[in-house]
């Protein structure tokens, strides 16, 4: 009885994954061969981009953003050893400038850490109300990625000028472009005249249906496809 119990279930979860959701699409495997367009096309977590960057040799360390520029070198040239960026060069000299205190002076390198001394010095200028932030760490990716001097004073202002655009009440701050989850809930919550009354459940359950579709993987999107109705 017992073996035919533990039969009767096995068949049923084989079944149960056999039948995709409604909208979803299977994803090809990440591979040296994925061609650059493809692997843009398919949206991947962290965890898979990581694993990838492990298999094929490649440093898996950094945020997301990082990860994908790294994969798509890779798949364009196949080099696994990239080359010397200006970057580095601004890392040996941004620590070098990090020997002594941090001041408004200091230029931001990119082993910048939200660490006690820089949360200390932070709170020194702006008061004790500081605290790091989303969208300052955004603020300093986006511009050292560009190859931006960046000092210390500059996050400070930056801060303080994300702090007064927040007390307006229709502000939205900016999402990068690599959230794109954040940003899919963000509109859906926000569609009141569809998604009246949903909550954060339905909101993940629509995400795991884009999140599988070959293409953008935005709200506009998902409701091109008919999938809100």
């Amino acid at each position: 009885m017992a073996e035919r119990a533990r039969g009767t279930r096995k068949k049923s979860s084989k079944s149960a994954r056999a039948t995709p959701r409604r909208g979803e699409e299977e994803r090809p495997p990440l591979t040296p061969e994925t061609s650059v367009e493809e692997f843009h096309n398919h949206y991947r977590y962290l965890n898979e981009l990581t694993a990838f960057c492990r298999s094929q040799g490649l440093p898996a360390s950094g945020q997301k953003q990082e990860l994908v520029a790294r994969i798509e070198e890779f798949l364009k040239t196949g080099r696994r050893d990239p080359a010397p960026t200006k970057a580095r060069a601004r890392k040996k000299s941004a620590a070098a400038a990090r020997s002594g205190p941090i001041t408004l002076d200091t230029v931001v390198g990119d082993d910048f850490k939200c660490d006690a001394e820089t949360r200390d010095f932070f709170k020194s200028v702006i008061g004790d109300h500081f605290h790091f932030t989303a969208h300052l760490q955004q603020f300093r990716r986006e511009r050292q990625r560009k190859g931006v001097r960046l000092t210390y004073g500059d996050l400070v202002q930056e801060w303080l000028a994300e702090r007064e655009r927040r007390k307006d009440p229709n502000y939205k701050s900016k999402i990068g472009r690599y959230w794109q989850y954040n940003q899919f809930v963000r509109d859906f919550m926000a569609d009141k005249q569809r998604n009246a009354g949903k909550g954060m459940s339905e909101a993940a359950r629509a995400w795991n249906i884009i999140r599988a579709h070959s293409g953008p993987h935005n709200y506009e999107e998902y409701r091109r496809l008919g999938h809100d109705e």
